[in-house]
Order: structure tokens, then sequence, then C-alpha cells
């Protein structure tokens, strides 16, 4: 193999390869950065509204941008005849991911600017999509739990109501502030997976939606989503702050996956994590069962305590808590079961999925890599009657 040859040959799974550049988001160790804001600025002072029309426009609005901005997605929550049914039909037996993804895909049938890839066209798909989302997925949660839908409360900002359709209000007075900071939180995160099958479909000058639901599926997966779900079964399991050690010490042993822990480019903490670490701290001090905030932060410090006599690999593996491990207790805390913690995800992502996708068409050149091939060579075709 030459130099060159080599050169071009990537790292599995694209590790360290540079795809392309974008002004939307910077992530590096211990730091996100949205548009030029740091996301500890933002997840502390701003509404999730701020942070969309942020990552959809470049900057942060003025006071009448951000009215006109949440006027359009009061305007655009309500579903249609069309999208209510099937929703109603797939609320039976399909899962959060699912409904999300088939309903956000059907909304282009309706869409009156579908197969229009202009700035102006893609805009206002972001905000239908934006506004629809948080309907779709609290009348799904209402269904599953045998419950009517809510209609949305125009009066409401965004994580407010969506917090009001799903029911997860009633008893606790600071959901709509909680969510609001999570999906601030979730709304960006550079090219991860779906993000970056989100550009590659772009990439063939297929419309948002296209992009958006080829998206869904890639945080579906449990590799890039879910890790919620898994969370607090690991913490089920280990039931008890004084079954820690022993739980770690066996996992270790027996290469254990630990669900929360690990990143890809935060080598020494994710940034996200501490904002949701103090929420579900704060919650679980009302919380009426099992002390999973207690186990978190005991398997935490059993694994950082361990690290140093870990293989390298292992060690690498469970380098830092991820945004999902405290995500995964504060909605447990909020009485949102664990399995939607990767809906809940997607309903901040949009955003920023709708943000790379439009940058994505605006200097577009068609994502398509090469591949070593490492299959056989010089084979003869034999007909069927001598094999």
């Amino acid at each position: 193999m030459t130099d060159e040859s080599r050169a071009k040959v990537a790292t599995r799974g694209l590790e360290g390869v540079v795809a392309t550049t974008t002004a939307i988001c910077k992530v590096e160790d211990n730091s996100l950065v949205y548009r030029g804001y740091s996301i500890d600025e933002l997840a502390t002072k701003a509404e999730y509204e701020e942070v969309a029309y942020l990552l959809l426009n470049g900057d942060l609005p003025t006071k009448e941008q951000l009215r006109d901005f949440k006027a359009e997605l009061v305007k655009h929550r309500t579903l249609s005849p069309f999208l209510r049914k099937i929703l109603q039909e797939m609320s039976e037996s399909g899962t959060a991911m699912d409904v999300l993804r088939t309903v956000a895909s059907a909304s282009a049938v309706e869409d009156p600017a579908e197969g229009d890839n202009s700035p102006e066209a893609e805009y206002r798909k972001a905000i239908r999509l934006t506004a629809k989302l948080p309907t779709i997925l609290a009348t799904y949660m209402r269904r599953r739990r045998g419950e009517q839908p809510v209609p949305p409360d125009p009066s409401l900002d965004h994580a407010a109501n969506f917090a009001r359709m799903a029911g997860v209000d009633d008893g606790h007075p600071r959901a709509a502030d909680i969510l609001n900071t999570c999906f601030i939180l979730q709304a960006e995160h550079g090219l991860n997976a779906s993000t970056f099958t989100a550009r590659v479909v772009a990439g063939t000058n297929a419309d948002m939606h296209a992009a958006v639901t080829a998206a869904f599926g890639a945080l579906k997966g449990p590799l890039h989503g879910g890790a919620t779900d898994t969370t607090m079964k690991m913490l089920e399991e280990i039931g008890s702050p004084d079954h820690v050690e022993t739980f770690v010490d066996k996992a270790i042993q027996q290469k254990y996956k630990f669900s929360g822990f690990g990143h890809r480019v935060y080598l020494t903490e994710d940034p996200r994590a501490k904002h949701l670490r103090k929420f579900a701290m704060e919650l679980a001090k009302d919380w009426k069962g099992k002390p999973y905030f207690e186990i978190q932060e005991r398997l935490a410090k059993a694994i950082a305590e361990r690290r140093p006599k870990m293989s390298p690999s292992a060690a690498a593996k469970v380098n830092v808590v991820n945004v999902d491990y405290y995500a995964a207790t504060t909605y447990t805390f909020l009485g949102i079961p664990a399995d939607l913690g990767t809906s809940i995800f997607a309903l901040g992502r949009i955003a920023g999925w709708s943000a790379h996708i439009m940058e994505q068409h605006g200097d577009n050149r068609l994502i398509r890599p090469e591949s070593e091939y490492t299959g056989p060579l010089g084979k003869r075709y034999i007909p069927i009657a001598e094999r």
C-alpha cells in the first residue's frame, strides 16, 4: 500500500476524521459551544426557543424576533386529523421513537413546501417540525397510559406546554424549567451519528423531512440513543448503594458495559452531565422509591477508583459520566418512564438536526467516502452445472 492510499484509509468508526466544516457547534473535551455561546451560559439563562432560534439563525433573537418565533411555534403545534389518525393507530404497539419517526415522516405529505430545499422553505419546515414533535410525543405518552390527549396550550412556552400535555407537571412544579434545560443541553452536539446521518441524506439533495426521518433512525440505535433506559435497568439491578462495589467488581471481571459512562470526545468531563446531576440531586430529595441517585454517586465513585487498574481499552469506555447517566434519573424522578429518554432527547435535538440540514444544503457536496476492500480477488465464474 502506498503512502497516498494509506492516508485514505479511515480509522474504524471514522474516529478523528474531519468530515466537514460547520459554524453551528464546537465539541471538545469539557466544552460545548453553540454558535459561539457556551452551553453553561445557555443552560442556566436561556429558553429553549432562544436556543432553537440561535441554531437556526446564527445568533440569539431580539425581544421582537423571539416573540415572533414563539408565535410561529405556537401556530404549528396542533396535529392534523391525518397525523392524529396515524399516531392513534401506532400508539397501540409502537415505540416512542417509531411513532416520532413515522409521524414526522408522514408530515411531509401535507407540508406546503415539500420538496423545496430553499433556505426560506427549510426554515419554515424546521419551525413546523420543532413545534409538532412535543405534541406527537405527549399524545403518545397519554395514549400509552390509557388517557385522552391534551391539546396544546398557546399561552405556555415550549417546555411548559410539553410538560402539561404529557402530564409531567402534575406533581413537579419545576418540571417545565428542568425540561427546558434538558432540551437545551440536547439540542446540538456536532457530527454525532444522527446528525451525520441527516447530513449524508441532505447531501443527496433529499429534503428536510427525509433527512430528519433518517436521523430518527440513527438515534434509535442503542449505541447512540437509549442509554437512559439501560442506565435505569443497571441501577435497578444494583438495587442498593451497599451493593455497588460488589456489582462493579463482578461487572469488570465479566467485561460488562456500564450504561451512562464513556464518550469518544469528552475525555475528562461531559459538560452537560453536571447540569443534569444538579437536577437529579434536587429531585431525589422528594423521591419515594429506590435511592437511585445515591446508587449513581457510589457507582461513579467506585468506577473512578478502579479505572487505573483497568486495561486501557476498558478504562476508555468509562472515562466520563456522560449526559445520559443523570438524564436517566432526572426523567425518572419527573415521572417519565426510562424508555422515553431517547424520544425526549429528540425533542431538543430537532433544532440541531434542522440547522445542519440547512447548512448542508447551503453549500452542498454529495458525501461519498471510499472504503478499503478486504475481500478476495481473482475468482473465476464456474457454470452452475459444475459447482
